[in-house]
């Protein structure tokens, strides 16, 4: 059976599909291939933000109640007084609080404007 040329969805150009592939190949070749994964886990991500956000402060929070980090090690540049926080509101704040500076920091470094 006679297989026609396609454009890669990547690169727009037009190559022969393996034959194996029956229609599912989509890239010309190896270096598409990893851009159309890297687009399509950027687009999951996307898509499932809030899934992952959640995900990722539950383990958090759990892998803080099993073991509390020691003081000295922090994330942002600021030190907080993580410390006071654990000891006043309990370790789930105490995570929330350190993850929320963290994003704040990283919108801030990402949206200041540079001097000229």
């Amino acid at each position: 059976m006679a297989y026609r040329k396609r454009p890669c969805s990547i690169c727009h150009k037009w190559f022969l599909p393996d034959a194996r592939q029956q229609g599912r190949q989509r890239t010309c070749g190896p270096a598409c291939r990893k851009e159309l994964h890297r687009r399509q886990c950027a687009a999951l991500n996307k898509k499932n933000k809030a899934d992952y956000t959640n995900n990722y402060l539950a383990k958090k929070i759990e892998m803080a109640l099993a073991q509390p980090p020691p003081p000295s090690e922090q994330r942002t540049k600021p030190t907080l007084p993580i410390d006071v926080i654990v000891t006043e509101c309990g370790i789930k704040p105490a995570v929330i609080v350190q993850y929320l500076v963290g994003r704040i920091m990283d919108h801030t470094r990402n949206n200041t404007p540079r001097p000229p």
